[in-house]
C-alpha cells in the first residue's frame, strides 16, 4: 500500500524546502486563521506557495465563500483544505468558482468527549462529496474551557472509530490528529488509510519543523508501506 504524507503548519520557506527534500507528498499553508499561531498572511505565504517543488494545500477555517476564492485566486493552491464548520451549501459555491481541489477536514471528538457515532462521520462525508469535496481528513477535537478545539490538538482520537468510517468511504482518506515518528507506524497498520496529515507531531517549537523529526516519520512510513 502507498501512504501519502501532508506536513501542515509550514511557515517558513526553509522548513517547506526541507520538508519537501525529506520525501512529503504535501505541505499544509494556514493563511487568516486567527486562532492559530501557525497561520499566515496572504503576504507571508505567497512565497512558499510560488517556491514550493510539491504540491502546497491552503488551509483555511470558517470564513466566507468569496474570502475563500480570493485567497485561492491570490495564491494559486492545489487544494482548498476547509478546516472548519464550512456546511455542503458553501462548497458547492466553491465547486462552481474554483479549479483547485477541495478537501474537508471532520473532527471526531477524543476520549474526553462523548463519540459521535461512525454512520454520522460517514453520511456527512457523502453529503460532503456530493457537494463536491475530493478528499477528506479525520481529525480530532477536543474541549478548551467552554469551547472545542478542532484540528491543532496534537491528540489521537478513537482509531477503531477511523478504521470503521474508512471502510464504508471510497474517499481519499487522511487521517490527523497527534501523529508523531512513535506512533505513525500503529496508526497506518490499524487505520489503513491513505494519507497521514500532521503537524505538531514533528515540530521543536510551535510553527517551526524539526528536521529529524520529518525524516523519522518519513522513514517510518515508507517502512511500513513495504512491509504492508
Amino acid at each position: 500500500m502507498s501512504c501519502s504524507i501532508k506536513i501542515c503548519g509550514i511557515t517558513t520557506i526553509e522548513d517547506a524546502s526541507m520538508v519537501s527534500e525529506a520525501g512529503a507528498d504535501y505541505l499544509g499553508v494556514l493563511v487568516n486563521v486567527p486562532r492559530s499561531p501557525r497561520s499566515l498572511t496572504v503576504e507571508k505565504a505567497r512565497a512558499i506557495f510560488s517556491l514550493s517543488k510539491i504540491p502546497v494545500i491552503l488551509l483555511t477555517f470558517d470564513l466566507t465563500s468569496d474570502q475563500m476564492i480570493e485567497l485561492v485566486r491570490a495564491l494559486s493552491p492545489f487544494a482548498i483544505q476547509l478546516a472548519g464548520s464550512e456546511t455542503e451549501e458553501e462548497v458547492r459555491k466553491l465547486r462552481k468558482n474554483l479549479s483547485c481541489e477541495i478537501w474537508k477536514s471532520l473532527h471526531i471528538p477524543a476520549a474526553e468527549v462523548e463519540k459521535e457515532k461512525v454512520y454520522d462521520i460517514v453520511d456527512k462525508i457523502s453529503d460532503f462529496t456530493e457537494s463536491g469535496i475530493d478528499r477528506v481528513i479525520l481529525d480530532s477535537a477536543v474541549i478548551k474551557g467552554t469551547k472545542i478545539q478542532k484540528g491543532g490538538t496534537g491528540q489521537t482520537f478513537d482509531w477503531s472509530l477511523a478504521k470503521a468510517i474508512n471502510a464504508q468511504v471510497e474517499n481519499f482518506f487522511f487521517l490527523a490528529g497527534g501523529i508523531t515518528p512513535d506512533n505513525v507506524k500503529d496508526a497506518i497498520v490499524q487505520v489503513k488509510p491513505d494519507g497521514i496529515d500532521l503537524s505538531s507531531g514533528v515540530e521543536k517549537s510551535i510553527g517551526k519543523k524539526d528536521p529529524q523529526l520529518v525524516k523519522s516519520l518519513i522513514a517510518t512510513v515508507k517502512n511500513v508501506e513495504v512491509s504492508l
